[in-house]
């Protein structure tokens, strides 16, 4: 969440959301330390979006891969 408002200026909400909100989503993903940053592409056998990671996630993804190997133009403390 610290990155992705530091280094792409989309700020994250944590909040509880109903099963019908991941129905209506245009996409989502899981993110935790095994997990790292995982696509999901349906949610109780529906498409999510249109079944593929969407442009927010991939940014999201490459910017954790980016941090996590060392590759962001600066040093990231949070």
């Amino acid at each position: 969440m610290q990155l992705a408002k530091a280094e792409l200026g989309i700020e994250a909400v944590q909040r509880p959301i109903d099963r019908s909100e991941l129905y209506v989503a245009d996409e989502a993903f899981l993110c935790g330390t095994g997990a790292q940053i995982s696509p999901i592409t349906s949610v109780d056998h529906r498409v999510v979006g249109n079944g593929e990671p969407g442009p927010i996630t991939d940014a999201i993804m490459k910017l954790y891969f980016d941090a996590v190997r060392g590759r962001l133009p600066r040093t990231w403390t949070g």
